[in-house]
């Protein structure tokens, strides 16, 4: 069985995001509004796939917000940032 989205990546979010994956892959010229880069110019994710367009959430964390072309590998980035901060773990390995 597949996992459900949460209510907040359904319904409209999921229309928004769709349109906007859709129009930045439409045009190769569109940067990433987090670094401003565009998908060519990304590396790869650490597992070897390319980056691809996501819809980024303009203010992290904010459920509803503003949305905008972001490459996974900056938006995946900073959710585990945000998460991590969020919860206080460290982003460091730790020495023991």
């Amino acid at each position: 069985m597949a996992k459900r989205q949460a209510p907040h990546h359904r319904g409209a979010y999921a229309v928004a995001a769709r349109a906007l994956r859709q129009m930045a892959y439409a045009d190769p010229t569109t940067e990433c509004w987090r670094c401003g880069r565009t998908l060519d110019q990304h590396e790869p994710h650490k597992d070897g796939k390319p980056a691809r367009w996501t819809a980024g959430h303009i203010t992290d964390g904010e459920v509803g917000g503003a949305l905008a072309p972001e490459a996974s590998t900056c938006n995946y980035s900073a959710g585990a940032s945000y998460g991590n901060a969020k919860r206080g773990t460290f982003t460091r390995s730790r020495q023991w």
